[in-house]
C-alpha cells in the first residue's frame, strides 16, 4: 500500500483528501502546522506528500517547506504535489502552473488547484507516482 503524507493547515481540506485517498486503498498521515515537517515526514517515510502553499504565520511556508524536504538526502527523492488556492484567491501575483516548477525555487512535481476535485486528485496522485 503507497503511503501519503498531507501537509496542510485546513483540517476540513485534510478530512476530505485522506477520505478520498483511503478509500483508493492509500495509507495517509498528515500534519496541520509547518512544525518539524522533515523530521514528521521522515518518521512516517512516504510515496507522495501533498503540501500546501500558504500557512496562517507565513503565507510561502509551503515553498520553504519543499525545499527543506529536497535539501534532504533521505527525502528528497520523494515528489510533491503543492496544493493551492493561490491561483483561486490572487494571494501572489500571476498564476501558478506546472511551468513554475524549479529543482531550487519550486521543486514540486504538480500542481493542485483547491478546491480539490476527488476525480483529479486520483488522477494526478497515480500519474506522479507511476513517474516518480
Amino acid at each position: 500500500m503507497e503511503k501519503i503524507y498531507i501537509i496542510d493547515d485546513d483540517e476540513d481540506i485534510v478530512e476530505s483528501i485522506s477520505m478520498v485517498l483511503k478509500a483508493n486503498d492509500y495509507e495517509v498521515a498528515a500534519q496541520y502546522n509547518d512544525e518539524d515537517v522533515v523530521e514528521n515526514v521522515s518518521k512516517f517515510s512516504p510515496d507522495l506528500i501533498i503540501l500546501d502553499v500558504i500557512f496562517p504565520e507565513d503565507h510561502s511556508a509551503g515553498f520553504k517547506i519543499a525545499r527543506a524536504l529536497k535539501s534532504d538526502e533521505k527525502l528528497v527523492k520523494i515528489p510533491i504535489i503543492m496544493l493551492s488556492a493561490v491561483n483561486e484567491k490572487g494571494i501572489f501575483m500571476g498564476r501558478f502552473s506546472d511551468q513554475d516548477i524549479d529543482q531550487s525555487w519550486l521543486p514540486v512535481n504538480k500542481f493542485l488547484d483547491k478546491p480539490v476535485q476527488p476525480k483529479e486528485l486520483i488522477r494526478l496522485v497515480k500519474s506522479v507516482l507511476e513517474n516518480s
